[in-house]
């Protein structure tokens, strides 16, 4: 089994196996962001949110989505998670440094590969998760914060073809939040 393999399993199990699309399509779309991606790469698309899965239910983190002191202990806390669990399974020490630098940055980017990371991070959010956010968190939390997150997820994308391949979904989501509680 391999260590990319043996992650798959550790962050299906630590989330009970849900989200678990949205950890395919970050790999699926970092692979065609990143020309050659690596095993170190496809493990840290996959492994990204593990944090969230590790949350106290009672803990809040974030004020809002886009609170910049939760996003750091997000992307922190889940680098550590990922990078101890791959020291338990002997994983070679640039692959864990690796890993740890793009976990550490998929929320906000820096260099290439973290802003590869962060667009597919955002296109496979689209596709997976902003449903969720428009018909079940919108009606609890509000218009205000679901559409704030919407825009920041779509406007932290880079590259150009992350941003059409989020475009679609971007809007029929906006579009649907908008028609929902803008009556």
């Amino acid at each position: 089994m391999t260590l990319y393999e043996k992650t798959v399993g550790f962050v299906n199990n630590t989330f009970l196996n849900k989200n678990i699309k949205h950890f395919e399509l970050t790999v699926y779309y970092l692979d065609q962001f990143l020309p050659n991606i690596t095993e170190g790469q496809k493990i840290a698309a996959y492994s990204h949110d593990i944090e969230r899965a590790n949350r106290e239910k009672d803990e809040m983190y974030m004020k809002s989505y886009l609170d910049p002191a939760g996003l750091k202990h997000h992307q922190e806390k889940g680098a550590e998670i990922i990078a101890d669990f791959l020291k338990t399974k002997g994983a070679d020490d640039t692959i864990i440094e690796k890993v740890k630098h793009l976990v550490s940055h998929h929320e906000e980017g820096g260099d290439a590969e973290q802003d590869a990371l962060m667009d597919a991070d955002s296109v496979s959010f689209f596709e997976t998760n902003a449903e969720m956010f428009v018909n079940k968190k919108a009606p609890t939390e509000g218009y205000k914060k679901v559409k704030e997150k919407l825009d920041w997820m779509f406007s932290r994308i880079k590259s150009p073809m992350a941003r059409e391949a989020a475009r679609i979904n971007y809007e029929r989501w906006s579009k649907e939040l908008d028609d929902k509680f803008k009556k």
